[in-house]
């Protein structure tokens, strides 16, 4: 019953803040200080603020080995401040909130501190906690972030597990088949969640058919899906996953964390990449997202949604708008309780 009545809150929030968005665009458009420049504006969908004063996340405990490399760069407070300021040449919209890799003994103290961030600045404005499906207090975690924060949208388990044990975010690779964890995934359903996931392109065939299962249930492919062929330059196995998943309707994906695999990225390595994605999926299930301050360490916002930008330059102004702002904005359902740049 309580995650019941969780669910018709979030339905009546989505009703209440309509009116606020209906006239929010995310087109770019001209800086009266900047002559013929542009300032892009964005919703962001991914992003992580983090107190390492208050708060423990163990993947940047020094020593821990990590996709990203050395993180010693970001292992610093990162909060609202830090982000505007980050963010400081875009029209800023608002912004999602995803797991940084909190302490995964209390993955709902992360919901909380978000919680009161967003209290205090205005952002961000929808979040997706933490929560281990393969957990038998899964549900209880689940019913615990609603408690703790209305701006809950949906939950996150990484399951990305690569031969390569560099690449390797998990030890388990049989995340998706696992029986435990598949049930509490088709009870996401009844809360009104989505699901955010990363997974590797050899895991796709797997996620498709929970896709397929739950076509109730949106889920949302992160960091591009992990595109590892970045590495090698074969990404024929990417391109097979990606086009298995964008049959089922009911699956989204974020366009993010290419540094991770190719740290020194530019356009010509990933515009064919996002072309395959508009071609397979449409805009209205494209994000674009910053996954800051992790892929801070590779290069900074405004070079990442420059590049973006070049990248889909040539689709219609409401197909930008959808990747830039309004996919993420109909999928996350944000609340916007005042103005984030002041």
């Amino acid at each position: 019953m309580a995650h019941e009545l969780a669910f018709s809150r979030l339905e009546t929030s989505a009703m209440d803040m309509g009116r606020e968005i209906a006239s929010t665009r995310s087109v770019p458009t001209k800086d009266p200080d900047e002559g013929k420049s542009c300032r892009l504006r964005v919703f962001d969908p991914h992003h992580h603020l983090w107190d390492l004063d208050r708060n423990r996340y163990p993947w940047m405990d020094p020593g821990t080995p990590s996709i990203v490399g050395d993180p010693a760069p970001i292992r610093k407070n990162y909060l609202a401040q830090d982000y505007l300021a980050d963010t400081s040449d875009f029209d800023l919209i608002g912004t999602v909130h995803l797991d940084g890799g909190f302490d995964p003994w209390n993955p709902v103290g992360e919901t909380r501190f978000v919680q009161a961030l967003h209290e205090e600045s205005g952002f961000p404005n929808a979040i997706v906690g933490q929560v281990a499906l393969d957990n038998s207090k899964a549900v209880d975690l689940i019913d615990a972030h609603m408690a703790a924060s209305p701006l809950l949208r949906g939950v996150r388990h990484i399951v990305a597990w690569h031969p390569d044990p560099k690449l390797r975010y998990v030890e388990r690779s049989d995340y998706l088949r696992d029986e435990r964890w598949l049930r509490n995934f088709g009870k996401l359903a009844a809360y009104g969640l989505s699901f955010d996931t990363q997974v590797y392109p050899h895991q796709m065939g797997d996620l498709a058919a929970i896709a397929r299962t739950h076509p109730e249930t949106r889920i949302v492919v992160n960091q591009a899906g992990m595109p590892d062929g970045l590495r090698t330059g074969d990404l024929a196995g990417w391109q097979a996953g990606m086009r298995t998943l964008s049959v089922y309707h009911n699956v989204y994906v974020k366009i993010s964390g290419f540094g991770m695999l190719l740290p020194e990225w530019r356009v010509k390595d990933v515009k064919p990449l996002i072309a395959e994605l508009v071609d397979l999926f449409g805009p209205s299930r494209l994000m674009f997202a910053s996954n800051f301050p992790v892929d801070k360490l590779f290069r900074t916002f405004k070079d990442i949604y420059a590049d973006y930008a070049e990248c889909v330059q040539s689709l219609s102004e409401a197909e930008q708008e959808a990747m830039f702002s309004a996919t993420a904005i109909k999928l996350y359902r944000p609340v916007f309780p005042s103005v984030i740049r002041r």
